[in-house]
């Protein structure tokens, strides 16, 4: 478990010069840095819906694209003893994430099941 007292460890996708920034601000001015994040990441958001394809067995049942993310509701199989399948439909937050070696990859925000 982390120190609750230990300086946090700056992320590598940031430049230097962001995280002095960052380092210097009040405690007032980073939440309105986070606020501000989070309105640029919905506005610079674009829809996924087109890269979704249902894995074998799933029914995709809706896709709406929001600001900051595309709401997915799916169905899901599971075990081959299973009398029940497919199962849900659950929702998922999905968002296209550019991982460190520069490449996107689709990533699943699993929130629940919905009522039909």
């Amino acid at each position: 478990m982390p120190d609750d007292n230990a300086e946090p460890e700056p992320p590598t996708l940031l430049s230097p010069t962001v995280i002095e920034m960052l380092d210097d601000l009040s405690e007032a001015e980073l939440r309105a840095v986070i606020d501000y994040a989070h309105d640029r990441q919905e506005f610079l958001h674009t829809g996924v819906a087109d890269n979704i394809e249902p894995a074998p067995g799933e029914e995709i049942v809706s896709i709406d694209e929001r600001a900051g993310y595309t709401e997915v509701i799916k169905r899901e199989p599971c075990g081959e003893s299973c009398d029940d399948c497919p199962h849900g439909p659950f929702l998922y937050h999905v968002r296209e994430e550019t991982r460190p070696d520069g490449d996107t990859k689709l990533h699943w925000h699993y929130l629940g099941p919905v009522d039909e």
